[in-house]
């Protein structure tokens, strides 16, 4: 069942993502990797608006971005996750999107993940129409 694309229902899906044995693990951080925006679909019953922002997202930020979340789950590890929902006087396209630990998490090698102590973050905020 898809999720909705918001705080509860990202950490519906990762709690399933976390909880699956290795081989299944393995398949799901394969399928994040290759296709990003499928896996999203797959995953999520995601806005017109939300399916654009990631069919635009720059191919280098989606390419860390889900490098980043495999790896993070991998290391059985969450990924930080944390939406504003809107309100009235929001603009919905206009939002500040801050990611912290992306390009670290997705340059973990497998020799530097038993070591590697931190936390992909993203916190996405609307920003208020004045």
């Amino acid at each position: 069942m898809k999720q909705q694309f918001n705080n509860h229902g990202v950490a519906k899906v990762q709690f399933r993502i976390l909880a699956l044995p290795e081989s299944l693990l393995s398949i799901e951080t394969k399928a994040i990797r290759q296709n990003f925006l499928s896996w999203m679909e797959a995953n999520f019953a995601l806005t017109t608006s939300q399916k654009f922002q990631l069919m635009t997202m720059p191919d280098d930020l989606q390419e860390t971005l889900s490098q980043a979340i495999a790896n993070s789950y991998e290391l059985g590890q969450a990924v930080q996750f944390f939406k504003e929902t809107t309100s009235k006087d929001d603009q919905p396209d206009l939002k500040d999107i801050v990611i912290n630990g992306a390009e670290t998490m997705a340059n973990l090698d497998s020799n530097r993940k038993a070591a590697f102590v931190g936390q992909l973050a993203i916190n996405i905020r609307y920003k208020v129409n004045i």
